[in-house]
């Protein structure tokens, strides 16, 4: 395989067809591989574009993506019945939110809809619509502890606490914004209510009337929440959405909205350049003209240090070109990283002072605190003095 592809791209482009594949070409998964490709929720994926290949050549890797397959269907028709469920009873109160995440993805993107691997319920109301949303969720049985709802009402945070159906195991967040306070985006105008309610589509979920974000605004959202995921490194679920958004959608985007959005913020135009050039380098997207300009269109430029070494991120860490990446510590180090190299006014000059504010950052990182660590050498080997 060439080094500019790992084998999730690999699959990635086959699944969206910029390659075609043959059992001659077709390079085997190893059970490593495969177990990656099922954690990140590429499991069904996998399953659907190399089954009928595993099932002849390799019996034991087609039985464990078969598995995945399975149970995520029945994940999957849980959280679409319990969907419709919590549609219906919010439309006899009258209220339309706007479905968020996988739920929506999934149903505008994916045949089969389980492709597309997600944990919960996720949907956006008005502040003003949250008391009856709620008790419309209680009604339903669904259950919230209340030290969460005081951390909710404390903190002030963007949705409020999981509620989780004791019978299914089910869990629905009722946002009433996009980002948590103090994260990056989240007090961007773009990303405010007042903002959001011009971005919204109504659209037919299975007999109920709902709302999704127009392809602009969900592909700027999925790039700015994927970016600031904890599990940034894991999430190729979001990765995949934005890809899907690309591929119905590159030809109709409004182009001049894009390019204001990007114009007006550096930190979400490094975000979403650094992904359309990778996407790129690796062929499963084919960038557009169009998409091209609004990216020369902006004032700030990904300077070539700095994009090589996004790329590098991008390519070792979602997209696991070594498996070593595969650490917990590993991605949040490299997380935390693509951050600083991100954020407004990062260059190539400033990167040794960004790398060095990333390690700044271990010292409050539990036991990878590396004073903590030089601590605990030194009392291993004055114990072993004593000892001797």
């Amino acid at each position: 395989m060439p080094a500019s592809q790992t084998f999730v791209t690999q699959l990635l482009r086959i699944y969206h067809g910029r390659e075609t594949i043959s059992a001659e070409r077709f390079e085997p998964l190893g059970a490593a591989q495969v177990k990656y490709l099922c954690d990140v929720g590429l499991g069904p994926i996998a399953f659907r574009t190399y089954g009928d290949i595993l099932r002849a050549t390799d019996p034991s890797i087609y039985s464990v993506l078969q598995s995945a397959d399975l149970t995520i269907r029945v994940i999957y028709k849980q959280l679409e019945s319990a969907t419709v469920e919590l549609l219906a009873r919010l439309q006899s109160v009258g209220i339309a939110p706007v479905l968020l995440k996988g739920i929506s993805t999934s149903y505008e993107f994916y045949s089969p809809t389980h492709l597309r691997l997600m944990g919960d319920v996720d949907i956006l109301v008005r502040q003003s619509e949250v008391d009856l949303t709620m008790a419309t969720v209680a009604d339903l049985g669904y259950e919230i502890a209340d030290e969460d709802w005081l951390k909710y009402y404390k903190k002030g945070h963007h949705h409020l606490p999981a509620a989780r159906h004791p019978k299914t195991g089910i869990t629905v967040e009722v946002h009433t914004g996009l980002f948590a306070p103090g994260v990056p985006f989240a007090q961007e105008t773009l990303f405010q209510m007042e903002s959001i309610q011009s971005q919204k589509v109504e659209f037919d979920y299975k007999g109920h009337r709902v709302a999704r974000f127009t392809p602009e605004f969900q592909l700027v959202f999925i790039i700015a929440t994927w970016s600031v995921d904890a599990n940034w490194a894991m999430n190729l679920s979001s990765i995949n959405d934005a890809i899907h958004i690309l591929r119905r959608y590159e030809a109709e985007l409004n182009c001049s909205t894009l390019s204001g959005w990007l114009r007006a913020n550096q930190r979400l135009y490094a975000n979403f350049a650094a992904f359309m050039y990778y996407l790129e380098r690796t062929d499963i997207v084919a960038v557009s003209p169009q998409l091209r300009e609004v990216l020369a269109s902006t004032e700030r430029k990904l300077q070539p240090r700095t994009l090589k070494i996004l790329m590098w991120l991008l390519h070792n860490y979602p997209f696991n070109a070594r498996e070593k990446t595969r650490d917990g510590y590993a991605r949040w180090r490299a997380h935390a990283i693509w951050q600083e190299l991100t954020g407004p006014n990062s260059c190539d000059s400033k990167i040794p002072f960004s790398i060095f504010r990333t390690w700044l950052r271990y010292i409050h990182h539990g036991k990878y605190n590396p004073l903590g660590w030089l601590l605990s050498l030194f009392r291993y080997f004055t114990s072993q003095l004593r000892t001797d």
